[in-house]
């Protein structure tokens, strides 16, 4: 069978592939991906991490409150796309928020024992960090754990993004930004 660049190469999330956004997992931090129950397609993959309340919970809270505000609907695709049902939009809508499900794709419970991810040494890591990486990260405050669990939920993030359709992939942002990669708007109007 072939794929192209309109395909979503992620399964649609019956039996069990993904869990549905629950209770017992809403405290927790990682990457997430939304699903639109009315067309039957993954539209966006995010992550959550670093901040004191960040959360599953928190950021589908801050999305759905987004979803209902002009000024987010034109700085982001998304909530242009998934606007709040019955409020004021700018249109080139594809559904409303009310409409998606959100999945968690890859978590971490940061009150856990996290070593696998962070350790002290390399040879006990899940991910290869670098003396290069990890020197750059000290450029940027916090703690060098949260610095590294970042990285991990935007590398989640990613590789979960890059597995969407273009066509069906309602968001821009580019990840790692709290790293420092920024996209060239200039350059991305042109693409």
């Amino acid at each position: 069978e072939c794929t192209d660049v309109n395909s979503c190469l992620l399964r649609l999330p019956f039996g069990g592939v993904f869990k549905l956004m629950s209770n017992d997992l809403k405290g927790l931090e990682g990457c997430y991906l939304y699903y639109d129950r009315k067309r039957a397609t993954w539209i966006r993959s995010g992550k959550t991490s670093g901040a004191a309340n960040a959360s599953f919970d928190y950021r589908h809270n801050t999305h759905k409150s987004n979803a209902a505000k002009i000024p987010e609907m034109e700085k982001h695709k998304f909530y242009q796309c998934y606007p709040t049902r019955g409020v004021e939009n700018l249109g080139g809508q594809k559904g409303y928020f009310e409409d998606l499900d959100m999945y968690c794709a890859l978590a971490f419970d940061r009150a856990s024992n996290l070593e696998d991810f962070c350790p002290k040494e390399e040879d006990d890591s899940l991910f290869v960090w670098s003396n290069e990486t990890m020197k750059s990260l000290t450029r940027y405050s916090g703690t060098m754990k949260d610095k590294q669990l970042n990285m991990v939920a935007y590398l989640w993030e990613l590789t979960f993004e890059l597995l969407l359709s273009v066509d069906g992939n309602v968001s821009k942002s580019p990840g790692y930004e709290t790293f420092g990669l920024r996209v060239n708007p200039k350059k991305r109007q042109r693409s």
